[in-house]
C-alpha cells in the first residue's frame, strides 16, 4: 500500500519534520573507537565533513553526542540511529564533526569519561577540529553523561545541551558548572525521567553561584523558559512532549545559533604544558649562564 497515495498530507508532514533529508546511515560515519591492541575499550563513530577533507587547513567545530539507554551496546551502530538524524543534518549543514561514542555501562564511570576525553584529544590531533568550538549534548542517560562530562572536563566544551537528562553521578560538583554555557531541556509530562531531575541540577548550579532560583510553575500549563545571563545558563521546560523531546530540540534552529555562538579558550595539552615547563626552566637558568660567560 502506498502511503503517499492514501495520506499525502501525512507524508509531507514527515518530510517537513525531517527537514526533507534522509536519516543517518552508518556509512555517514567512520569508525572512531578507542582500542588497545585488538580490544575495543570504547566503540565510537565520527562524522567527518567532506569540507574538512577538501580543506584540512580550516579548523571546524565538533559536537560530542552521548546516546540514551536504549542505544547501549557494543555493536558501534545503535548510537547513530534515528535519534541523531536532526543533529547530523545540522552538523552537515555547518560542516562540523560529530562524534558519537557507545557505552554498555552508562556515562557515569570516570574511566568511560576519560576514554571520551582521550578520543577528543585524538580527534584534535588527527582532524582539523577547532579546539575552541567543541560542544557536548546528550539525551536521557546521555543527558546525565553531559552533566558528568561538564563536571569532569568542563573547560573543554564551549557549550552544552543536556536533554531530558537523568541525574548526574554521585560526587557531582555543581559549582564546577557555574559559568559554563548550558541550555537544558525537559518536558513536564516526562514519565520516564521526572522534570524535577533537571530542575534540581539547574537549581544546584544557581545555588553554588549564589544566584536566585527560577520561579518554577507548580503545575505547568505552558512551556516555561528561564535564562541566567550572568551564568550563561538556560532551561526550557516543555509542557508536553513526554520523554522523547530530542527530535524537537535537535530541529530547533535557535538551539544551534546559541550553541555555535560560543567559543572557549582550550586548556593546554600535556605536550604544551611540558614545553611551557621547559621554557620556564630555560628562562630561570639563563641569567646564570650569562654570568658564567661573562
Amino acid at each position: 500500500m502506498s502511503l503517499a497515495r492514501y495520506a499525502p498530507g501525512f507524508v509531507l508532514c514527515l518530510a517537513l519534520m525531517s527537514g526533507g533529508a534522509r536519516g543517518a546511515l552508518l556509512s555517514d560515519f567512520a569508525d572512531f573507537s578507542l582500542r588497545v591492541g585488538a580490544t575495543t575499550l570504547l566503540p565510537g563513530r565520527l562524522y567527518i565533513p567532506p569540507a574538512a577533507v577538501a580543506d584540512p587547513s580550516a579548523p571546524r567545530p565538533l559536537i560530542l553526542f552521548l546516546h540514551g539507554a536504549g542505544e547501549s551496546g557494543v555493536n558501534n551502530a545503535a548510537q547513530v540511529n534515528g535519534n541523531i538524524d536532526n543533529l547530523l543534518a545540522e552538523a552537515k549543514r555547518r560542516e562540523a564533526f560529530l562524534y558519537a561514542p557507545q557505552t554498555n555501562s552508562g556515562w557515569s564511570s570516570s574511566t568511560i569519561l576519560a576514554g571520551i576525553n582521550a578520543m577528543l584529544d585524538r580527534a584534535l590531533a588527527e582532524q582539523p577540529v577547532d579546539a575552541r568550538r567543541v560542544y557536548v549534548t546528550g539525551l536521557s542517560m546521555g543527558g546525565g553523561g553531559t552533566w558528568n562530562m561538564l563536571d569532569q572536563y568542563g573547560q573543554r566544551f564551549a557549550a552544552a545541551v543536556p536533554i531530558c537528562a537523568v541525574a548526574p553521578t554521585s560526587g557531582f560538583q555543581p559549582a564546577r558548572l557555574a559559568g559554563e554555557p548550558i541550555w537544558a531541556f525537559h518536558a513536564a509530562n516526562d514519565s520516564v525521567v521526572s522534570y524535577f531531575t533537571t530542575r534540581n541540577v539547574v537549581s544546584a548550579i544557581l545555588n553554588a553561584a549564589g544566584e536566585p532560583l527560577p520561579s518554577y510553575p507548580s503545575r505547568p500549563t505552558a512551556d516555561f523558559a528561564y535564562s541566567s545571563p550572568a551564568l550563561e545558563l538556560r532551561h526550557t521546560e516543555y509542557r508536553t512532549g513526554g520523554h522523547g523531546i530530542w527530535g524537537r530540540v535537535y530541529s530547533t534552529p535557535e538551539v544551534y545559533e546559541w550553541m555555535f555562538a560560543h567559543t572557549t579558550v582550550p586548556e593546554p595539552t600535556g605536550l604544551v604544558v611540558a614545553l611551557m615547563g621547559l621554557a620556564a626552566l630555560r628562562l630561570r637558568a639563563k641569567p646564570h649562564s650569562e654570568s658564567r660567560l661573562a
